[in-house]
């Protein structure tokens, strides 16, 4: 048992927390060419091992979605919409809910000083390895395409091939992407915690346990939804997802967490293999409902403490509606979300302030996102799971109407 416990993911990401924090505090001590160089091998780590993760994302995409759309005969096209719908319809209800409790709350929230100063990292790093990679949402695209189009010509030959090459890169993952996670997860927290941004979060720490309090809510919410909504017990899903929780709250990408995402809800007894391998590369990539809440909250609380006021309801609103739809396709970066939706924050939120408090707003809005991210992500992954045994559902329906046709035929 102690064994297993060993050789957890879950266990040795959190480790990989720890130790990055204590070593980017530790750091901090040192001085000239010694702290020098310790910035530049957590950075090469960092860089390299993200490098390695973000290569192979595009290839799990499309190694798990294009062949679990052969797999499924007519009307894939109908259930494309569906998934598509309720990630939607998620990531509406996450960001309402947390403009709700925001504008209760916020207002009875003590804030100290706020500062947007970090400490520095160098600007080069002596070593660089960048490998050409596909956008991700390009990827999802020309699965879907891909899939289709082996259904639509019956073709036989590539379907099997899409099988085989979807379990060489489940291989490759468990023995290639699984070892090096720690070494990036570790890194990025040595980084933050050298940056000074733990301390900030530190200032908003009220907002985060609030932001964290309305993910866990919206977690049990949707999970609820589609426990009524399948007459399936949503547990037998939830209870196989820690691993995926903590490795996407070390990562701060849902792209980067998919393979443990995969593996997680694969051993749910209630969710078909073929459902996952079409739900969780596609929900990963439209579904931000944690993030949503992050990135409301955080925009109201930041304006609230610098201009004293809450920001306009129907602006929050549209504001809302529009990120919804910004933020697909920005899961595969750390902050993708936030960076996003920066354009219309200006536009929308911050129309009619001086430049200099639009600079300082963009500031502080990115050092505390990007440290608590992490939550968003997890909430993002999790999630994700009700969302695919909704749609598990959907797809027992489609096969029966098929069989119901080649019954009449």
């Amino acid at each position: 048992m102690l064994k297993h416990i060993l050789k957890s993911t879950a266990l040795r990401l959190i480790i990989a927390i720890f130790i990055g924090i204590i070593i980017g505090y530790g750091i901090i001590c040192l001085k000239g060419t010694m702290l020098e160089i310790a910035l530049q091998i957590i950075m090469i780590v960092k860089h390299i091992s993200s490098q390695i993760i973000l290569f192979m994302v595009p290839l799990i995409i499309f190694g798990c979605v294009a062949p679990s759309i052969t797999r499924f005969s007519g009307n894939v096209t109908s259930l494309l919409g569906f998934s598509l719908l309720i990630a939607y319809l998620s990531s509406i209800g996450a960001a309402f809910l947390s403009i709700s409790v925001s504008r209760l709350f916020v207002p009875l929230f003590e804030f100290g000083k706020v500062s947007s100063a970090v400490n520095p990292l160098p600007e080069k790093m002596l070593i660089t390895l960048n490998f050409p990679t596909v956008d991700t949402m390009s990827t999802l695209l020309l699965a879907i395409l891909v899939g289709l189009g082996v259904v639509w010509t019956n073709f036989k030959s590539m379907a099997n091939f899409l099988e085989g090459f979807q379990a060489m890169v489940l291989l490759i993952v468990r023995r290639i992407l699984l070892p090096i996670l720690p070494l990036f997860v570790g890194a990025n927290f040595a980084l933050i915690a050298y940056k000074g941004q733990i301390e900030q979060m530190m200032i908003y720490v009220y907002v985060v346990l609030m932001i964290v309090a309305c993910q866990l809510l919206w977690i049990t919410i949707m999970y609820v939804i589609a426990s009524i909504y399948t007459r399936k017990n949503g547990w037998l899903v939830v209870k196989f997802y820690p691993k995926a929780y903590f490795t996407a709250l070390g990562t701060m990408s849902s792209a980067a967490t998919l393979p443990f995402a995969i593996e997680c809800i694969s051993e749910s007894p209630i969710v078909k293999k073929d459902t996952i391998d079409f739900a969780l590369p596609l929900f990963s990539n439209l579904h931000l409902c944690g993030s949503v809440i992050a990135e409301m909250a955080l925009v109201t609380a930041v304006y609230y403490t610098m201009f004293g006021e809450m920001p306009a309801l129907t602006n929050m609103i549209l504001f809302a509606l529009l990120a919804c739809v910004i933020a697909i396709g920005s899961p595969g970066v750390p902050g993708g979300l936030n960076m996003s939706c920066m354009t219309i924050v200006g536009t929308m939120i911050l129309a009619g302030q001086p430049s200099e408090s639009t600079i300082e707003f963009f500031g502080i809005m990115t050092a505390i996102y990007t440290v608590q991210d992490g939550f968003g992500t997890a909430c993002n992954v999790t999630t994700d799971g009700a969302l695919a045994l909704m749609t598990d559902k959907k797809v027992a329906q489609i096969e029966k109407q098929n069989t119901c046709n080649l019954n009449l035929h």
